[in-house]
């Protein structure tokens, strides 16, 4: 009876010590001040060399870093370490400006990154059709109201120095909406913004943002794979479960409703999650944002222990946003993502204590968003606390 209670007891013991760790919140802050990795005016390889992405980052076979943080035509820094990482102006990837909505493979935007080997790299792309340059397509000639954008996949076979696409178009693609590009829609649909990929029990996973349009309601949706290599073989989250299989414009034999996501937290996650990262220390996930929330603009994060659970977002920084700037800011930022340099993932998908909060930022010339822009980073300090 004596050996029944003790055990009982150690059981509750051991349960109430996952319900607290599980309970921890994680607190990030800004540990220092804004660091310039790139600066435009001195490093860029061209004019539209310039960060336009979020920064990602993979360790090679060889253990050269690749940090990525690029337009839609791609290059890399490159480096023994996240720290001393220094421009390389060889183009790793760019889209093939395809007249074809239905093709993918328009402007196209590498974004996201996963290495087993250090060998061979897949990656997911943004993929922006511009419509707006064929008139016979989107009449009206808006950007904003011609756009559509799907994710599609590349790899890359030489530790990327180079990417390709992972099929012949359109079997590239990821996720797109399933109903057929019709033109002027008044505003930009489809899916945008892959995140980076992070590995979580036996999948990969990576959020994405959705543009109301038909069914397809607006928010953060999230999509796993248990298969990298295979575009076709991701599944989006529906609710209950990842069962959205996705497919092309109109190439649904039941109706399209079935093959669109549901946005994950909407309540909290309320603008385009750019980075997720686990926190080795409690596990749980962060997520960085870019958004106003209850009045004020800035950087935010959230955590989860699963990816499907947030917590409230909290305010990691005040600053001028891409969307959200007046004429008397000297800069805009965007892209928040957090990378430690002693991340023990080859592909920096954990941090820390310690780690840097990567953005862009955008300098602005007569209240204008150009091609200035540089990649900074600020160093920030994470802590827990309990229940």
């Amino acid at each position: 009876m004596r050996r029944r209670t003790a055990a009982l007891a150690l059981s509750l013991g051991l349960a109430m010590l996952s319900g607290t760790a599980a309970a921890q919140a994680l607190t990030v802050r800004k540990a220092g001040e804004l660091e310039t990795v790139t600066s435009w005016q001195r490093d860029a390889c061209a004019k539209r060399d310039a960060p336009d992405t979020p920064a990602r980052a993979f360790r090679d076979a060889g253990g050269t870093v690749h940090l990525i943080a690029s337009h839609s035509t791609a290059r890399a820094l490159t480096g023994p370490s996240l720290d001393s990482v220094r421009p390389n102006c060889a183009v790793i990837f760019q889209g093939h400006g395809q007249d074809d909505p239905r093709l993918h493979d328009d402007r196209s935007w590498i974004s996201s990154f996963y290495t087993l080997d250090g060998s061979t790299v897949f990656a997911l792309v943004s993929n922006e059709f511009h419509a707006q340059k064929r008139r016979a397509l989107c009449p009206s000639g808006d950007y904003m109201r011609c756009w559509r954008n799907s994710i599609t996949a590349a790899v890359s076979t030489d530790g990327g120095a180079s990417f390709r696409l992972s099929a012949a178009p359109p079997d590239h693609t990821v996720a797109t909406l399933p109903y057929p590009y019709s033109g002027d829609a008044g505003r930009r649909t489809g899916y945008f913004a892959p995140t980076n990929i992070v590995r979580h029990g036996d999948h990969w996973y990576a959020f994405f943002w959705a543009e109301r349009f038909g069914a397809q309601k607006r928010g953060a949706c999230l999509m796993r794979t248990d298969n990298l290599a295979d575009p076709q073989s991701w599944r989006g989250w529906d609710g209950k479960s990842f069962t959205v299989r996705f497919v092309r414009d109109g190439q649904a034999d039941d109706p399209p409703d079935a093959h669109l996501c549901a946005p994950v937290a909407p309540g909290v996650l309320q603008g385009t999650v750019r980075s997720i990262v686990r926190h080795r220390a409690s596990g749980q996930f962060i997520a960085t944002l870019a958004a106003t929330r209850d009045g004020q603009t800035g950087i935010w994060t959230a955590t989860s222990p699963d990816l499907l659970n947030w917590s409230k977002p909290q305010l990691l920084w005040t600053a001028p946003l891409l969307f959200r700037y007046g004429c008397g800011d000297a800069a805009a930022f965007d892209y928040p993502a957090l990378l430690d340099p002693g991340s023990q993932s080859r592909n920096f998908e954990d941090i820390g204590g310690t780690a840097y909060l990567y953005m862009t930022r955008l300098n602005l010339t007569w209240c204008k968003i150009t091609w200035n822009r540089d990649l900074v980073r600020m160093p920030v300090e994470i802590s827990t606390s309990g229940p």
